[in-house]
């Protein structure tokens, strides 16, 4: 099936990688959340992102996690995998397992580590497309990897057609609002995604799509009411479901305590992240409960 642009919109989760308590993959856990999330409304899965701590599991537990995601999610919503690595070649063998799994589209940061420059990302941009041949979309994430993408370099890699969109976890609407105004002029359908919880509003008036909200994992029926206020250009609902989500973020973001807050909700199974980041001990749950029952989430949507 041909790639339609289009389907890339709204609310588009990077869903969390579940784990057990010994640290392996739960991928019965991983069923019951993209099955959660896609009850709450989303329009798309990102899997294998930042949220899912993709830099903290091998390349065949990543290939898992994505095979599995794509067989549950079964063509009900676009599947985007991130495949960063820290050198070109190891994101292309996460390329091809997404490619072989059967993705949508897939999503490149550049290389971490060594910081970069333009030329060499234009060089590891195209490089990816030409070797493995689908949907790319730009990860621009400069707070983890080190290196930013310029407008300049994001905005050729739109115009010349070697990705089809852009998730900008900086924020920045300068930034975003050139990029996707240039690719408009070339006459792209760029499709422009914000990292964010509390712009997800503002990212369509600047000419984005939607956006890909860690908090949606949580509580995406309140991110997609945002989405979908905004997009009938209905302002005042946006902002009541933003001010809530926000209040639900800054009580219970951070990849520890959404995992720890999915366990309580009887979502997944464990809150285990990977070390050496610490897991929420079970005394400390407790608070996580007050916190889901104060910011007003009911148990299962």
């Amino acid at each position: 099936m041909a790639f339609n642009p289009d389907r890339l919109r709204g609310i588009i989760p990077p869903i969390l990688t579940p784990m057990t308590d010994d640290e392996k993959i739960d991928l019965e856990s991983l069923r019951s959340l993209i099955e959660y999330m896609l009850a709450g409304g989303v329009h798309g899965i990102w899997v294998t992102g930042t949220t899912g701590e993709f830099p903290c599991i091998d390349e065949m537990e990543r290939a898992a996690v994505v095979r599995e995601t794509v067989k549950v999610v079964n063509g009900r919503v676009p599947v985007v995998a991130g495949v960063g690595d820290c050198s070109l070649k190891l994101a292309v063998r996460h390329a091809c397992h997404a490619r072989d799994a059967g993705v949508d589209a897939i999503a490149l940061t550049p290389p971490h580590y060594y910081p970069n420059n333009q030329d060499e990302l234009l060089v590891h941009f195209r490089t990816m497309r030409e070797r493995v041949d689908m949907p790319l979309m730009i990860y621009n994430i400069p707070q983890t990897v080190k290196t930013k993408v310029d407008v300049k370099t994001a905005s050729t890699l739109a115009a010349e057609g070697t990705c089809v969109g852009v998730k900008d976890s900086q924020n920045d609407l300068d930034w975003f609002r050139t990029v996707m105004t240039n690719a408009r002029r070339a006459g792209k359908n760029f499709r422009g995604f914000l990292g964010t919880r509390v712009l997800i509003d503002a990212g369509l008036t600047v000419g984005g799509h939607g956006a890909i909200p860690s908090i949606a994992n949580l509580a995406p029926a309140v991110a997609v009411a945002i989405y979908d206020a905004a997009a009938k250009g209905d302002w005042a609902t946006a902002a009541k479901h933003t001010e809530h989500l926000g209040d639900i973020s800054s009580r219970l973001g951070g990849i520890p305590t959404l995992k720890a807050a999915l366990k309580i909700q009887g979502v997944i199974r464990s809150s285990r992240v990977a070390l050496p980041t610490r897991t929420i001990p079970a005394a400390d749950e407790a608070k996580v409960k007050q916190a889901i029952e104060e910011v007003g989430l009911t148990p299962r949507l």
